[in-house]
């Protein structure tokens, strides 16, 4: 699936242990990780809900969020709206600098966005 090799490029670029591509209801359209363990299907539910928060509080300034991004002390997680209410999910080291992330992750949104039509 094209969508897999997005998300594999894009955790090659940015050395992420894992993406994922969900939707509105949290369902798994694609996911990628190399890092055993790591559970990308269920680090995406959760932070589906994030930027479902942070939507609701930015429309009653009249804004929609495009992307995030939560650090830990561990780690860092960055979160990308896609249209038609899809966002994409990046598991990082906590050393990973936000800005690159979310830079190559945008670009991966834009190919997602290109192959839905």
């Amino acid at each position: 699936m094209i969508f897999t090799e997005i998300l594999k490029a894009l955790a090659a670029a940015t050395n992420a242990a894992g993406a994922v591509m969900i939707d509105k209801d949290g369902e798994i359209v694609a996911s990628w990780s190399e890092a055993p363990g790591l559970d990308m299907a269920l680090v995406g539910a959760h932070y589906e809900i994030i930027l479902d928060a942070a939507n609701e509080a930015a429309s009653g300034h009249g804004g929609r969020v495009s992307s995030l991004v939560i650090s830990t002390d561990t780690s860092k997680i960055a979160i990308l709206a896609i249209k038609e209410e899809y966002c994409l999910v990046l598991a990082l080291d906590r050393g990973t600098p936000s800005g690159k992330a979310v830079r190559e992750a945008a670009g991966a949104v834009e190919r997602i966005e290109a192959e839905m039509g």
